[in-house]
């Protein structure tokens, strides 16, 4: 297994004081040679160069079998007292959510950092179902909400907006983001929990894009009546 993974040549090296490149230097001006030249570590270093394709593939054919199982026919062909070989399961707690929870159809992963959602954008899309213990791949998520188009969106002021919706004018009602961490457990009504919408700049940029702002988002919508909707722009009626 490690042989697959860790199978491309090590990249780096040539630039220190080691190797072909330095000594074609050193002869052609001696005088510029330093006195002192570093072992392993700077900038002649060699660092490993992996491929962790095949570690990946592997994972996703093991899809239906008990993790347990899997795990001990990796670990089978390794050695625990080689740093190399020891790396491979390294990869495997990056590669696989093994700590899972349930909650409906939705996936979450607990870790030191607390609870977040498993959306499926994750390079090796494999966990460890907490019911079964059989490896099994993660759904994918639907697409986003998308956005009307402009014409479709009416500005009230910065706590609401109309917005027409599958056909139908609904009022949003906007409020700001809260500033302490209990943001992570808000929901927006059109776009779902704030924690699963990327990183904080991701976010940020789905605001923008829906509402016009950063520190906004939906916590109300109501479809409105034929008084509010003669309020409307003809253009957009």
């Amino acid at each position: 297994m490690y042989e697959v993974i860790i199978e491309r040549p090590r990249t780096g090296g040539g630039w220190g004081g080691k190797g072909r490149r330095a000594e074609m230097r050193r002869r052609a001006d001696p005088e510029t040679a330093p006195y002192a030249e570093p072992i392993s570590r700077g900038r002649g270093s060699k660092h490993l160069n992996e491929n962790l394709a095949p570690l990946r593939r592997f994972l996703l054919s093991r899809v239906g079998r008990p993790w347990d199982a899997v795990h001990a026919e990796i670990a089978a062909t390794l050695r625990v007292t080689s740093a190399v070989q020891k790396h491979v399961l390294d990869h495997l707690r990056d590669m696989v959510y093994t700590h899972v929870m349930k909650a409906g159809d939705r996936l979450y992963e607990r870790g030191s950092w607390g609870v977040r959602e498993i959306d499926g954008r994750r390079w090796a899309p494999v966990y460890v179902c907490p019911e079964t213990g059989l490896l099994k791949k993660v759904p994918r998520r639907p697409a986003r909400y998308k956005p009307p188009v402009a014409r479709d969106v009416v500005p009230i002021d910065s706590g609401a907006q109309y917005r027409k919706i599958g056909g139908q004018w609904y009022r949003i009602t906007l409020a700001p983001i809260p500033a302490d961490p209990s943001w992570l457990e808000q929901h927006d009504v059109l776009l779902g929990p704030l924690r699963s919408l990327g990183t904080t700049w991701q976010m940020a940029s789905l605001l923008r894009e829906h509402y016009g702002r950063t520190d906004r988002y939906a916590t109300e919508k109501r479809q409105i009546g034929k008084k509010e909707l003669r309020r409307l722009p003809p253009e957009v009626g």
